[in-house]
């Protein structure tokens, strides 16, 4: 079974676990409401919400379920007894959120009120009180996956004064730093959390791999948007009026201004099923599952 709060690598995963692809915890919730199922599935749920982040304050005018109404969507699951306790413990809890919190700390129409380093303590910090509830609902297997390098993305050509010829370092710094504080709760997990095992998937460092050697993942275009169109790709979205379409989309590491394409995600998932340690740690997906 498995839980998942914003990963990309959802799907992948459970097919590589071979069991079916989880479904949206609305779409469940509608469906034990309505009666046309009786209980809520046991392969596991998808509580990620499109375009939030860890921070409450992160895209609300976009309808966005944030990560803490996530979780409390997941506790009252459990507290009601609509799932298995014991289902819960023997679960995989995959973990990956907060692109949108530092792409939207760059953009133009708001001063933001904390310097960078204090802005990603206070993400870690929200990360951490999740990793506390998730562990007394029952959670024992958690997976954090790193970001990736956010500032390598299309959608940077939004922003004024970020850089289109290369990345955007001051928006990379900060990721790296979060990741950085994501790896250290994963580090800590034995002796906060008794009888869990944590890892840490180094999703960025498995990014910038396909950027150094493209031609070894079969990758053509590390740098702009399959679809989109303007500059990098990234300046009028995807399915707007005017977008392109690349014709070979396998060969771009992005799909649209933000979001990586499904081949790029196949990858990724692969390196984090079953990655050496250079990829995921102590661990990998594939150990974690089998872990009593």
């Amino acid at each position: 079974m498995i839980f998942s709060i914003n990963t990309y690598f959802l799907e992948i995963e459970a097919q590589f676990l071979g069991i079916e692809f989880q479904k949206p915890f609305l779409e469940a919730q509608l469906a034990v409401v309505n009666g046309s199922r009786k209980d809520y599935p046991s392969n596991g749920i998808n509580f990620a919400s499109a375009g939030s982040g860890v921070l409450q304050a992160t895209n609300p005018d976009w309808g966005v379920i944030s990560i803490q109404q996530q979780l409390r969507q997941f506790q009252a699951l459990v507290q009601q007894n609509q799932i298995d306790k014991e289902l819960v413990q023997n679960s995989l809890f995959l973990v990956e959120s907060g692109s949108n919190d530092i792409f939207n700390y760059f953009l133009p129409y708001d001063t933001p009120t904390l310097d960078p380093g204090a802005f990603v303590q206070a993400m870690l910090t929200e990360v951490g009180d999740l990793i506390d509830q998730i562990y007394k609902l029952g959670a024992r297997r958690i997976a954090l996956f790193s970001l990736g390098p956010v500032g390598c993305i299309p959608a940077r050509a939004l922003l004024p004064g970020a850089p289109v010829d290369k990345c955007f370092g001051k928006m990379n710094l900060m990721v790296k730093k979060y990741n950085k504080g994501l790896e250290s709760l994963v580090n800590d997990m034995p002796i906060k959390y008794p009888g869990a095992v944590g890892v840490f998937g180094a999703v960025y460092d498995i990014v910038q791999r396909f950027r150094a050697i493209p031609a070894q993942y079969r990758f053509s275009d590390v740098t702009n948007a399959c679809c989109g169109d303007g500059t990098l790709g990234g300046l009028l979205q995807c399915g707007r009026e005017g977008y392109k379409i690349c014709p070979n989309p396998n060969a771009f590491l992005f799909w649209d201004y933000f979001h990586p394409t499904e081949n790029t995600c196949k990858l990724i998932s692969k390196a984090l099923w079953g990655g050496k340690n250079s990829r995921i740690r102590p661990v990998n997906l594939k150990i974690l599952a089998s872990t009593p």
